[in-house]
């Protein structure tokens, strides 16, 4: 069993499901759902989040602080989901430590450009295996179309578009991730309309990759969530809707009219995005530290292009 630590006790630590809850969305109905893992301790500052979390979840060690954890305690998989302003430090010291071999961290992985640039040589060298946590990523359904992409099965990109909220580096990020995922490494991001919201940006913005180039809206204040992608290939296509829940294939089919294509539905797949969190440390416990390394390194890089788009806009 590997010993689990939950850094920040809150919403996606644990508060946003529940034991008898159908999805798996918290880190700790993950550790407590998989067969491999044990829920030992939270790091919490909040009494009320402490309380509520152990009213759902058990009786956990807890510390206060992360500085709090003694060098001969020892965890050996580790979720950071603390606010973003304390990732640099919870991560830099869980980096120090001989233990927490695992670390899966929210996103984004920090708040500002300089603390990522005095990440990226601790991070890269580092031998422990280090995810963050791009739900979609590690979800099986989302795996196999890329495959499914990358090996040709519907042609050359064409273009896509994309819709999401709440701001660029908070679920845009979240957007940009599955683009690289489908269609190589961001080597551009280019603000058509860009505005402040959210300590972040939304707005529109072109998204240059190695195979492809599109766009994306980030709304500001609608009264629901909304991510939805489009990707137009030779051959047809694909439609990623509610979320990522579901996604839809279409192909290339002759038209009525001589000469001429139009588009039917061929497939629809349901990913069951909503056990997101048990995935991910699946995901984390079964990869090797190769593959993690080369996901970390394409996703420090997104946030790389993320904080300089930010930088142009308000420098």
């Amino acid at each position: 069993m590997y010993k689990a630590l939950i850094i920040g006790a809150g919403s996606i630590g644990g508060l946003i499901d529940s034991p008898t809850s159908k999805a798996v969305a918290s880190h700790a109905h993950a550790y407590k759902k998989h067969p491999d893992t044990q829920l030992h301790a939270i790091c919490e500052p909040s009494e009320l989040n402490v309380f509520a979390f152990m009213e759902r979840w058990g009786e956990v060690h807890r510390y206060a602080t992360i500085d709090e954890i003694g060098s001969d305690e020892e965890y050996d998989i580790v979720s950071i989901s603390s606010s973003t302003k304390s990732h640099f430090y919870d991560l830099t010291t869980l980096l120090k430590r001989s233990d927490s071999s695992m670390i899966l961290c929210e996103k984004p992985l920090v708040a500002t450009q300089e603390e990522l640039s005095s990440l990226f040589t601790l991070l890269m060298h580092s031998d422990k295996k280090i995810l963050v946590h791009f739900i979609r990523r590690y979800n099986s359904a989302f795996i196999n179309l890329a495959d499914r992409i990358q090996k040709g099965e519907f042609g050359k990109s064409l273009g896509f578009q994309g819709v999401c909220t709440k701001g660029l580096l908070h679920n845009g990020s979240h957007m940009i991730a599955v683009l690289s995922h489908f269609l190589g490494n961001v080597t551009s991001i280019k603000p058509f309309r860009a505005s402040f919201c959210h300590d972040d940006l939304c707005g529109d913005f072109g998204i240059s990759l190695e195979r492809g180039d599109g766009a994306i809206s980030v709304l500001s204040h609608p009264p629901y969530s909304l991510f939805e992608i489009t990707f137009w290939f030779e051959t047809g296509v694909i439609k990623i809707l509610d979320g990522g829940d579901k996604i839809e294939i279409y192909s290339r089919v002759p038209s009525t009219y001589e000469g001429y294509f139009s588009l039917a539905l061929q497939e629809s797949i349901l990913t069951n995005l909503s056990n997101y969190a048990y995935d991910s440390v699946e995901f984390l416990l079964r990869k090797s530290k190769e593959t993690c390394k080369n996901i970390l390194s394409e996703h420090f890089h997104i946030h790389k292009i993320i904080f300089q788009t930010l930088a142009k806009v308000y420098p």
